[in-house]
C-alpha cells in the first residue's frame, strides 16, 4: 500500500467509528487485526439500483455497469475502454438521473475496503464485483494515453492504458470531505488531438469542445481517432464565442473559433449559401460559449484582465505567410501553456500570440 493509500485508509478508518465500530470484515479473506473502512452501515440503500455513502455523500450505482437486479445477478459485468466509459456515463438513467458520471480516482478509492483483499471491496453493498480493474474518470498526468484505475484485487490504485478494457462503476452528486478531497469539475473546453487520421498534418490535428454531449461522442470514436490531451481551459466571460467549420470536402475540414465580433461577422458574410461543393469557406455554427477578450494596447500588444488567464493561439501553417499551400487542412491549437506553444513551433507551427483571456 502507498503512502497516498495508507493515509486515505487512516482517516476512512477514524470516521467510520461514527457509523459502525468494530463491524466484521465484508471483503473476502478478511484481517481480524484491521478496521473497516466501509461499514455497511455507511451507506443508504434506495431500493433503485442506488445507494449513498454517508461520509462523502456520493451516490453509486450499486452495479457495475451491465450488472442489475438484486445481487447484481442479472446480465453481464460490461469491460469497455475508457473513452467507452465515459459515453456510457452520459448515456446511463439508472434511478432516472441524468448525471452519472466516472468517478475521479479519489472518490472511487473512497470505497476501497482495507480490512481484506480478493476483493478489497464491501461485498454486502457491492455485490457482482469483478476483482479486475476498475476505471476513475482521472486521466494520468504524465501520459494522456493513460487513466487512474483502482485494482480492487487489493485495493491498489495505478495508470492503466486509455484502450485496455476495464469495468465501471457510475457516480453521481457528493459533497465537500477532506477525507476525499474530490475534484471539482468546472465548465469547460476540452482539448483533443488526432495524429491518427491526419498523417500529413505536423503534430497531428487538434479539436476543442465545450458541450458534454459532444464530447461524449468524440470519446466513444464517432469522430475519428481524437484523444485528449489532459488540457482544459475554464469558459465564462462577457463576450460570446464564435464556432465555424469547413468540411472533409473540400475542406477546410477543421473548426476555427473567433471572440472577435468583427471577424466573426466577415466569415458569415462571405459564406456561399447554399455551400457549393467545390468552394472551400468556413461554414458558421453558432456561439459555443463566454469568454472575455484581450485588452488590446495602442502599439498593438495584447493581454489580459485581472482574474483572467491567457489563451495563446497558433497556426499550423498550411498557409504559410509566402509561398504555395501546404498539403493539409488549416488547424489551430488554443493553450493556456506557453510549452505547449513552444512544442508546436518545434513543428512548424506559427505563434499567433494571445487570443483571448479565460476564467481562472
Amino acid at each position: 500500500m502507498n503512502r497516498n493509500q495508507l493515509a486515505l485508509a487512516v482517516i476512512l478508518a477514524a470516521q467510520t467509528a461514527a457509523f459502525d465500530a468494530g463491524a466484521a470484515c465484508t471483503a473476502a479473506n478478511p484481517n481480524a487485526a484491521a478496521t473497516e473502512s466501509t461499514p455497511t452501515s455507511a451507506f443508504t440503500n434506495h431500493g433503485d439500483g442506488t445507494l449513498t455513502h454517508g461520509l462523502t455523500g456520493l451516490m453509486w450505482k450499486q452495479c457495475p455497469q451491465g450488472l442489475s437486479g438484486a445481487g447484481c445477478a442479472i446480465g453481464n459485468p460490461t469491460p469497455m475502454t475508457w473513452h467507452a466509459a465515459l459515453a456510457a456515463a452520459v448515456a446511463d438513467t439508472t434511478a432516472g438521473y441524468g448525471d452519472w458520471r466516472l468517478p475521479n480516482a479519489k472518490e472511487i478509492a473512497s470505497i476501497i475496503e482495507y480490512c481484506g483483499y480478493g476483493p478489497a471491496l464491501n461485498r454486502v453493498v457491492f455485490p457482482g464485483s469483478s476483482m479486475s480493474a476498475f476505471w476513475s474518470g482521472t486521466s494520468y498526468a504524465l501520459s494522456p494515453s493513460l487513466a487512474q484505475a483502482v485494482f480492487f484485487y487489493n485495493g491498489s490504485i495505478g495508470p492503466d492504458a486509455k484502450s485496455s478494457n476495464d469495468f465501471v462503476r457510475l457516480v453521481r452528486g457528493g459533497h465537500a470531505s477532506a477525507a476525499i478531497d474530490a475534484q471539482t469539475v468546472k465548465p469547460g473546453v476540452v482539448e483533443y488531438l488526432n495524429t491518427a487520421d491526419f498523417p500529413d498534418s505536423p503534430g497531428g490535428h487538434f479539436f476543442y469542445s465545450s458541450e458534454a454531449a459532444e464530447q461524449a461522442a468524440v470519446d466513444s470514436g464517432a469522430a475519428g481517432q481524437f484523444l485528449r490531451t489532459g488540457r482544459l481551459f475554464l469558459t465564462g466571460g462577457t463576450q460570446p464565442v464564435c464556432r465555424f467549420y469547413g468540411s472533409m470536402t473540400p475542406g477546410p475540414n477543421s473548426h476555427f473559433f473567433t471572440v472577435e465580433a468583427g471577424e466573426c461577422n466577415a466569415l458569415i458574410a462571405a459564406q456561399v449559401t447554399p455551400r457549393p461543393t467545390t468552394v472551400q469557406q468556413w461554414n458558421y455554427e453558432g456561439l459555443s460559449y463566454s469568454t472575455t477578450p484581450a485588452a488590446v494596447a495602442a502599439n498593438g500588444l495584447r493581454s489580459c484582465p485581472a482574474n483572467t488567464l491567457p489563451l495563446y493561439r497558433a497556426y499550423n501553417n498550411a498557409f504559410p505567410p509566402s509561398g504555395p499551400k501546404n498539403p493539409w487542412d488549416s488547424n489551430h491549437r488554443f493553450t493556456p501553456a506557453l510549452s505547449d506553444i513552444a512544442d508546436m513551433l518545434a513543428s512548424g507551427w506559427r505563434d499567433e500570440g494571445i487570443v483571448f483571456c479565460t476564467a481562472q
